[in-house]
């Protein structure tokens, strides 16, 4: 296996952060750490009353401000760009390895076609069904940071247990499904708020819950949703 730092290199680089750290906390930048402190203890106690909106607002307000100061620090530029020699090493390496490796043999000729997605991975931005009929396709995807609204009423969902599988870091998810399809939801979410059917908590720390509707075992339309987020807020309601 690839390994990009040498074990006997760990210790120096160890030592290297500690004196850093050392340096430019005594002589350079002590008032960053302080703020640093400050900022961490205020989006920690915010995070604690993240139920409310003022709650919302001021840990939001904490993150960015901690990560300024972060930022601002010799210490985290120097992890930083340790961490991107490594990466930077990592990539290389597997590329020089991929080029050495042999070609292997594919002994099956299975046609395969690419489909068009519904919805694909994004980093940022809004993804949405829209107004118009689609058809539908199992859908599963990743968003950074952004809001993701699916209509379930502009499609046909086919026979079986459809599945619907949405990953966010931070932001929000609106499902919106027709009355006759039943529902089963699994959600997990590290600091945020879930409305299902009028279900849920404002205040939801670090769980995992599961909802599903009375009749979805013997439904002919029904879905299973599985949701996550760092952060954020979740919604399904009936349209």
């Amino acid at each position: 296996m690839f390994n990009p730092i040498d074990k006997k290199i760990v210790p120096y680089l160890i030592l290297a952060t500690i004196a850093l750290f050392i340096v430019e906390f005594v002589f350079l930048r002590s008032d960053a750490y302080f703020w640093l402190l400050i900022w961490g203890i205020v989006t920690y106690f915010a995070w604690q009353y993240y139920y409310r909106q003022e709650g919302r607002v001021l840990f939001w307000v904490g993150i960015v401000a901690f990560s300024i100061m972060m930022l601002s620090t010799f210490l985290f530029r120097f992890i930083l760009a340790i961490i991107v020699v490594i990466v930077g090493l990592y990539f290389y390496q597997m590329k020089e390895n991929k080029k050495r490796a042999p070609q292997q043999l594919q002994f099956g000729e299975e046609p395969l076609e690419e489909e068009e997605l519904l919805f694909s991975n994004r980093w940022f931005g809004k993804q949405q069904t829209g107004a118009k009929p689609y058809q539908w396709q199992d859908i599963n995807c990743q968003t950074l940071f952004g809001q993701t609204i699916i209509n379930l009423n502009q499609t046909v969902l086919p026979k079986g247990e459809p599945t619907l599988v949405l990953h966010h870091l931070v932001g929000t998810i609106t499902l919106i499904i027709p009355y006759d399809v039943e529902v089963s939801i699994h959600h997990s979410v590290l600091a945020g708020s879930v409305d299902i059917f009028g279900y849920g908590d404002d205040r939801i720390v670090n769980r995992t819950v599961h909802y599903r509707t009375k009749n979805y075992q013997t439904a002919p339309q029904r879905i299973k949703i599985y949701t996550s987020m760092i952060a954020g807020q979740i919604e399904v309601r009936r349209g």
